[in-house]
């Protein structure tokens, strides 16, 4: 157990059942998580239902592209930040979620700050990637059901 920025002690090990801030680690606590879940969760919801319904909005494959492609990176961001307990906000913005009175606080160290937004660039990439792969796959699946 260590003081961490806030001076309170923190566990000495990043991970899930942990709810210290951990620079480049761990930025939310549970609640923080379990919110980002349920965004992932129904983002998967809007994917499917804008997967099933897009000639309705759009009439062409690049517009349905763009807005899959759109929703998907969204998904994969919610998923990514629940599974890794990083807010990529509030790593660009130099604050945590995790503090004494639960409430927003700014990261006063400019090393932390560093390397949270550094974590937070990678999960945006990430994100990216993973909502471009699954628009590629279901793009190639409508246009060989569309034969």
């Amino acid at each position: 157990m260590k003081d961490d920025e806030f001076g309170h002690l923190s566990p000495g090990r990043p991970g899930q059942d942990s709810d210290a801030y951990i620079p480049g680690v761990c930025n939310i606590d549970r609640k923080g998580r379990w919110i980002r879940g349920a965004g992932a969760f129904l983002g998967l919801v809007l994917v499917v239902i804008y997967n099933e319904n897009w000639r309705t909005v759009f009439s062409h494959p690049a517009l349905y592209a763009t807005g899959m492609v759109v929703l998907s990176t969204g998904t994969a961001l919610s998923l990514i930040q629940s599974m890794a307990s990083f807010c990529v906000v509030d790593g660009l913005l130099g604050r945590t979620l995790i503090s004494p009175d639960r409430l927003t606080a700014p990261v006063k160290s400019h090393e932390s700050r560093k390397k949270d937004k550094k974590r937070a660039l990678l999960l945006i990439g990430g994100a990216f990637v993973l909502g471009l792969l699954f628009s590629a796959v279901l793009l190639i699946s409508e246009i060989n059901s569309s034969r």
